[in-house]
This record gives structure tokens, sequence and C-alpha cells, in this order.
């Protein structure tokens, strides 16, 4: 099933540039940034109007310093990250990431396949064991199905992982993805009753809040739908779940997209509305997607815990017929009780 509610701003297939041989220098603990704009201006100061210094190309990988928040003209926060001294980047096209290789998995694989997460700011994806003939590039914190693992004819070790829209396989190495364990997935809260947990999204401030017994125990920044209507109002419930998706464009939809490895889906809709997390943008707390409930990728996952059904490690997919209750409202501090 095609997916709905991405980033207006989705990412069109694209030749992506080489990795920079300075990925292989970072330490695992240095705090790197991905550019997400095909040109992403380098300002003198954390100000929209500041002199520009330099012009960043998207997919390019550099160290980033402190985040800093200043106004806007409309009194809005505006998210920097400090470069350099002098230099500063707009947050909100800058993917955090570090750059943590990961030892041969020697585990393998469970014959229905495991999770996977990528852990390198980006990896270059090839159709079969050193022979890329296609120009895609999967991004850090991206979640995949496991299919298997292969070695190359020079002892390289790969791993197959699972298209789930087309049903083919792709091939990345191995050091370049973490299995994910069945321990950082087990629910969150499973003792709180399923009528006693529920979600409100409020679209004004784009905040999700968690309640239990109503009483709020946790929220998180998101980018709903740019277009009023495209997230729906109303009274929703997380039946279904899985740990990632590829999500393409409709037919007819004029924003082109095609995003594998989206992270953490929690659907809340029928035909596809759904949390989950979001790599393509860091523009949160502002309307983005096309209905979707874009997340950071440690919130989505957390939300996905946290909510019913309870997903077994070992599936890929998972629904019930009853969930956690989502309360979509348009005001501010609007959280319905009844």
């Amino acid at each position: 099933m095609k997916s709905v509610g991405l980033g207006t701003f989705g990412l069109l297939m694209h030749k992506p540039k080489p990795v920079s041989a300075a990925m292989f220098s970072w330490r695992p603990d240095a705090r790197l940034g991905r550019i997400l704009r095909y040109k992403l201006q380098v300002k003198k100061e954390p100000n929209h109007l500041s002199d520009t210094l330099d012009m960043l190309e998207y997919d390019e990988v550099l160290p980033i310093s402190r985040l800093i928040y200043t106004k806007d003209v409309r009194g809005k926060n505006i998210g920097w990250y400090e470069i350099r001294s002098g230099q500063y980047l707009e947050a909100a096209w800058v993917q955090p990431v570090f750059n943590r290789p990961n030892p041969i998995d020697k585990e393998p694989i469970p014959e229905e396949g495991c999770v996977g997460e990528i852990t390198v700011p980006l990896v270059p994806v090839y159709n079969k064991p050193g022979v890329r003939n296609i120009h895609r590039t999967f991004y850090y914190e991206n979640t995949f199905w496991i299919k298997g693992k292969t070695t190359d004819e020079n002892g390289i070790p790969w791993y197959e992982l699972w298209d789930d829209l087309s049903g083919v396989s792709y091939f990345i190495r191995q050091h370049t993805m973490r299995r994910v364990t069945p321990e950082e997935v087990l629910p969150v809260r499973p003792e709180i009753p399923v009528d006693q947990k529920r979600i409100v999204l409020e679209l004004g401030p784009q905040i999700v809040r968690a309640y239990e017994f109503d009483k709020a125990v946790w929220e998180a920044p998101v980018s709903s739908g740019l277009i009023d209507g495209t997230t729906p109002v109303g009274r929703w419930m997380t039946h279904r779940k899985r740990p990632c998706r590829r999500m393409v464009n409709e037919p007819g939809n004029p924003n082109i997209y095609d995003l594998p490895g989206v992270p953490w889906v929690t659907y809340i809709t029928l035909d596809g509305v759904a949390f989950h997390g979001a790599f393509w943008h860091s523009n949160w707390g502002s309307v983005m997607s096309n209905g979707c409930i874009n997340m950071k990728s440690a919130d989505a996952k957390w939300l996905y815990r946290w909510t019913n059904p309870n997903v077994p490690f070992n599936q890929f997919y998972y629904t019930e017929p009853e969930g956690t209750r989502v309360d979509v409202v348009t005001g501010y501090g609007d959280t319905p009780r009844s």
C-alpha cells in the first residue's frame, strides 16, 4: 500500500554525492549535520537577513556545534546551528547525525527477518553486493527489514534489505547498520489500562501529548499537514503499526517523493495518516507534510512503544481492532476528555 502524508519538500530520486573521506575519521560522539536542501546558505549571523558566506549542497555532512534560537520578524523561534565562529546554518534544514560504524554481525538473521537501523550519516545502496547500478542513498536513523546477510567475492559482509513496496532486495555494507534489539522496542508503561491512555495532537502549536489517567506524561513537537484538513481533525485510534516503511506519493499527487526507511510508523486512519519519524527536514513545530505527523525519530519510536497495540518484535506489520485513542484538535490547550 502506498502511504500518504510526507513532507511537501519531499526528496526526488537523485544521484548522491560521494561520501566524504572525513567520515572515516569522525569520532562516534562527534555532532554532525547532514544538509537537507540542495542549496543551504551559511550565514554570518543567526539571521535570515545576515550576509551569506557560503552555500552548502544537499547531503553534505559536516560538524555542527551549539544550537541557538532567535526570533524572526513574526516573533517565531528559529533554530540555528553554529558550524564555526561566525558561521550559522538554519536548523530546519540540517539533520543531526552521528557516525557510528558497527562490528561485523556474527548472529544469523531470523527466518522471518528483523529490524535494522542506519547508524552512519548516509549509506550508498547497491542492487547486488559490490554492484551499484542504482542511484539511491539511505540515511541516519532510517529503519529497514533485514532479510539476510551475505558476503561479496572479496569477503566484505553485506546486509540484504527488503523493499516493502516493490518486494526487491537492496544491499548495504554491514558496518553501516545495527540490529534493533527486542529490549529497545518493549512496550512503554504497558500496565496502564488501554482506556486510560490517550494522545492529543494540537495542530495550532504543533505539539503532541500523551496522557495517562488524564495527566500529561510526555510531549513532543511535530510537523503535520501543510494544507488544512490533510491531518484530519477528530477522534482516531492507533490501530496498526510497522517499524519501517517506504513511502511514495499517491498517483496524481503533484508533490513527488520516494522515501525508503521511514521509521516507527503508527497509523491513525485507514488511508495511511500516521505518526512517524522524518529525516528530510528538522522544521519541528511548523506544518510540513501531506497529512502525516512528522516527528523526530526518537519521539516517533517512543510513541510507537507507548501506544497500543503492542507490536511483536518479529513482525513487520501488525494490527488489532482496538488501540490508543487519538484526539486531533485545532486550538491551543483544547483537550477533549469524553
